[in-house]
């Protein structure tokens, strides 16, 4: 078959281009094939991130703060004496100290406390002052209305008489009524007359007024009879029954 001059060219480049491509699939010579040409943008994007997850070697890493590791140390009771109870309970809230734990009882065994007792002072506490307070510690106050009473205690009791062991002592005797001999009667016929606060008697007292029956009478006329303004005789003495002295 002839080729004309015209298309010759073309089909001697299309020949080539057949034996390159043959040539290029197949190694003749059995050496390893070439490596394929690397992607320069996948290549610096792997490098990137690769550099940019690694840490730094300078970077420690980071630790845990040791006051966070640690518990923490339970509370101590505070000083609650001669303080009132609200004011206790405002310590413990104070010092987050639970007042749930808080119980409330009378000083002395004769006394009951009552449900308002705010304004009780503080006598005594359970535990004592600077004890270690644990979940399970209870804090007990003892009470009294007036903090003068802290300092009384018979036997527990406020009151001595209800102390159980109490014996009072024996009633002293009374003493026995004076009798004195009744003075001489004045003469009979003896007008009244005015004494010295311008009222009229038959007789005056000592400090200047009428003698009268069943009045006190000064302590310098003790023993003295006299004639009282009812018309009878009557002396300055002593009564046990009546105190001090009276005209009778």
């Amino acid at each position: 078959m002839r080729i004309s001059r015209r298309l010759a060219p073309v089909v001697l480049l299309g020949v080539l281009a057949l034996a390159g491509c043959g040539g290029g699939g197949t190694q003749a010579d059995g050496s390893n094939p070439a490596p394929p040409p690397t992607d320069t943008a996948t290549a610096t994007a792997t490098a990137t991130a690769t550099a940019s997850v690694s840490p730094s070697p300078t970077e420690a890493p980071a630790e845990t703060p040791a006051a966070t590791v640690s518990a923490t140390p339970d509370p101590v009771m505070p000083a609650l004496h001669s303080r009132t109870y609200e004011d206790a309970r405002a310590e413990l809230t104070r010092q987050d100290i639970s007042t749930a734990r808080l119980t409330a009882a009378a000083r002395h065994k004769d006394v009951t406390l009552p449900r308002d007792h705010d304004d009780w002072y503080i006598c005594a506490t359970t535990p004592r002052p600077g004890a270690v307070l644990t979940a399970a510690t209870t804090v007990t106050v003892r009470l009294a209305e007036d903090f003068s009473d802290c300092t009384t205690s018979f036997h527990g009791y406020l009151h001595q008489k209800n102390d159980p062991a109490y014996t009072p002592p024996a009633p002293k005797p009374k003493p026995a009524p004076t009798t004195q001999a009744p003075a001489p009667a004045p003469p009979a016929g003896t007008s009244m007359t005015t004494c010295p606060d311008g009222k009229q008697g038959y007789a005056c007292t000592s400090n200047g007024h009428p003698v009268v029956d069943g009045q006190f009478c000064p302590k310098a006329d003790r023993g003295r009879t006299l004639k009282a303004t009812n018309g009878t005789m009557v002396t300055c003495s002593y009564d046990p029954s009546v105190t001090p002295y009276r005209w009778q």
